[in-house]
């Protein structure tokens, strides 16, 4: 093993992006080795579907009442012959290896392991994963709420992100909202003021702002017309359907409210760029991180992370993050989707754009033992992308691993800070 290989093995991460189940509810899941695998939204599952296999044949491979994993198995080996190569199926080989010693999946290893599975489902085995296997110092976990979950699993390991996607995809339930706020909305005013008492209720206790409404609109931004935002905010108080366009209206105007108070509370803003999980609904010029060019210019104390890179328009990345000084980039999720077209975005990065603004790992995944899975290809990627570099006597080894410690860890402490 090179110098810069042991260099990124062994070297803590700070895990920038999960959705990761609390402790608690993952043992009450109880998920079986096909489900730690492949269950619980698994991107793996997104890649069979792709390759032919039917929702109700995904279904019966991941019934964990159906105690045959054999059989089970069966279901899936013929779709999974078809994708095992790509960066998801890469993530699943790399944790049933380290999980379970399993350098083969099929019909006869996963059954095997089974038993070895079981000690996975003990309390502190979920932090065991994430801080010892997978060496993550700091897991930033979105939960899709407002502030930290029930129950929430304690720092210093664990933080979380105050999601507030409903708010700019304009879905907001608004007497949800009063409530959690004590807030009563009636005017627009109302709804600045609920959106402000949201931060002064969780951003203390959060590293970052969330939101992911490029699944549900396009990432274009512009400041509407206040007197529109008005109608549109009455028509929803009178439970009126409001069209696509008046969701958007209303969402860019929240999204407005947001980005000033990130800044004034010093929060980053975290977008979801790029390509969309799932299958068959993914309107990619939706997706494109351009779109948020307006929203960097109109806030510029606003320290914005554009997430995935942006897949498949990661070119685009590297001239706003150059040209934007509070335009930052995350690699989560991005070496699973391509890890190919990642290594070679980070070699362009590299002598593009200031290192300090590109972090380099989150799994987004939901169980651990998917996370450890693609942390462990991120190692493998960071090696391989870097170790290129100094083959090419464009860095020396000191430099690669100076670029490895700024990804994996130096850069996302400098820009979220100590642990809450």
């Amino acid at each position: 093993m090179t110098q810069l290989a042991q260099h990124i093995a062994h070297h803590p991460i700070v895990d920038t992006h999960e959705h990761l189940e609390t402790e608690a509810v993952y043992l009450a899941h109880r998920p079986d080795i096909i489900n730690a695998l492949f269950g619980q939204h698994a991107y793996i599952q997104h890649d069979l579907i792709s390759a032919g296999m039917s929702y109700a044949d995904l279904e019966a491979t991941l019934d964990g009442n159906n105690p045959d994993i054999g059989a089970r198995w069966q279901r899936m080996a013929p779709y999974w012959e078809h994708c095992q190569h790509t960066g998801y199926a890469e993530g699943v080989r790399l944790a049933a290896h380290a999980l379970y010693g399993i350098t083969q999946l099929n019909a006869h290893t996963l059954p095997a392991a089974a038993v070895t599975h079981q000690q996975y489902l003990v309390p502190g085995q979920h932090a065991h994963i994430l801080g010892h296997l997978a060496n993550l110092s700091e897991v930033q976990i979105d939960a899709f709420t407002w502030g930290k979950p029930p129950a929430a699993d304690p720092a210093p390991l664990y933080r979380y992100d105050l999601n507030l996607c409903r708010l700019v995809n304009g879905t907001v339930d608004l007497a949800e909202l009063g409530q959690h706020t004590g807030v009563i909305i009636h005017t627009l005013a109302d709804y600045q003021a609920a959106i402000h008492a949201l931060f002064r209720m969780h951003a203390a206790q959060s590293v970052a702002v969330k939101s992911q409404h490029a699944y549900d609109r396009s990432l274009a931004w512009q400041m509407p017309d206040a007197d529109m935002v008005a109608s549109v905010l009455q028509k929803k108080l009178w439970g009126i359907e409001i069209t696509p366009a008046e969701h958007v209206c209303i969402g860019d105007w929240a999204l407005a409210i947001i980005a000033e108070r990130c800044a004034h509370t010093q929060l980053p803003l975290k977008i979801h760029t790029g390509h969309h999980a799932g299958n068959n609904n993914m309107p990619v010029d939706w997706v494109r991180p351009s779109h948020l060019c307006g929203l960097l210019k109109h806030f510029p104390q606003t320290t914005v992370v554009l997430m995935h890179i942006g897949y498949p328009y990661q070119h685009e990345l590297l001239s706003i993050a150059k040209h934007y000084r509070n335009a930052y980039v995350d690699l989560c999720w991005a070496w699973s989707i391509n890890p190919l077209a990642s290594s070679d975005f980070v070699r362009a990065w590299i002598h593009s754009v200031p290192i300090n603004k590109l972090f380099g790992f989150g799994g987004d995944a939901f169980y651990p033992t998917q996370s450890l899975g693609f942390a462990l290809q991120t190692r493998k990627w960071l090696t391989y992308t870097l170790q290129r570099e100094i083959n090419d006597d464009l860095l020396s080894v000191s430099d690669a691993m100076h670029i490895a410690s700024c990804l994996l860890q130096h850069n996302a402490r400098t820009l979220f800070g100590a642990h809450a």
